[in-house]
């Protein structure tokens, strides 16, 4: 099990690097997009690398049963270990996935109510949902359908290229599934505190994710449009379970949209943002797959 300790030990030193190394490169100019698809990869990897123990005692365990074999003393306490810890990682990330949906699904039931008070109809996919108040309100909810909300103050401080630029990042985040790549910071975040990757999740996905969403609007309509609103709007509020036009990072938004946007990038950025959904899916899915294959071998044995 040597090998499988070191290979755990160099899984968390890169659990403890990858944070600073990230927000290196994002301060760098490095795209967005692919730098969401390496955080999920380091979050993988960590993950493998905290079960990877655990998981392989209790194969050891399994080969033992059958053989008649005495198990090791140290090989026990480490995956007695590391079963715990992603047991606990388990639970604790599941109950903050849980309440997070909660959280979003009983604020966009009370837009979609707020939608047939105002308009007589159900809010649309591709449709914005104007409140009207002076005050300024610049968010996206997930959801069915996903909603883009602007406030009537919004409308009234902007020009029309300001405004669409403002929807196109909102519906960048909805497009691209970026609250549910913070949803799963979070999860992560309360599941493996100790870890500085999880631990800095939260902060680092918000980050990349309006990064993100800033490029795909200064590619279709330009850096200068969306650097006026951000401008104006920094200091927008919005719910703690949407994602606002002002969000985090504005220094930093506001320096990279200082340069013109990069559309030789575009097509690939997109990839990658919405591959690392579906990475962490399926990432969670193999590791079940494999954990019950083993139990299934124990059953057997």
């Amino acid at each position: 099990m040597t090998g499988i300790m070191w290979w755990s030990v160099l899984g968390l030193a890169m659990a403890t690097l990858s944070p600073s190394a990230l927000r290196w490169m994002a301060r760098r100019g490095a795209d967005a997009g692919v730098l969401l698809l390496a955080w999920a990869v380091s979050v993988c990897l960590t993950v493998f690398a905290v079960a990877l123990p655990g998981l392989a005692e209790l194969i050891h365990r399994c080969w033992l049963a059958l053989h008649a074999g005495p198990p090791g003393g140290l090989d026990t306490s480490v995956g007695v270990i590391s079963g715990g810890l992603v047991a606990f990682a388990a639970v604790k990330g599941g109950w903050r996935l849980a309440t997070i949906g909660r959280c979003r699904q009983s604020l966009h039931a009370r837009h979609a109510e707020l939608a047939w008070v105002l308009h007589s109809r159900a809010p649309r996919a591709d449709g914005v949902l104007w409140l009207p108040t002076s005050e300024w309100h610049a968010y996206s909810l997930a959801g069915d359908p996903p909603l883009v909300v602007l406030s009537t103050g919004v409308r009234e401080c902007l020009d029309e290229a300001a405004i669409r630029a403002v929807v196109a990042h909102e519906r960048a985040h909805l497009q691209r599934r970026h609250h549910l790549l913070i949803a799963v910071a979070y999860a992560v975040a309360a599941g493996l505190w100790w870890l500085p990757l999880a631990r800095q999740s939260p902060s680092l996905v918000r980050t990349l994710v309006e990064l993100d969403a800033d490029a795909h609007a200064a590619r279709v309509y330009g850096h200068r449009p969306l650097r006026r609103a951000l401008l104006l709007l920094r200091d927008a509020s919005s719910p703690a379970a949407a994602l606002g036009i002002a969000g985090d990072c504005v220094r930093l938004r506001l320096a990279r949209l200082s340069g013109p946007p990069s559309p030789c990038t575009a097509r690939f950025a997109a990839s990658a943002a919405h591959s690392t959904a579906v990475l962490l899916a399926v990432t969670s899915l193999l590791a079940m797959g494999v954990l019950t294959t083993a139990l299934a071998s124990c059953t057997a044995g």
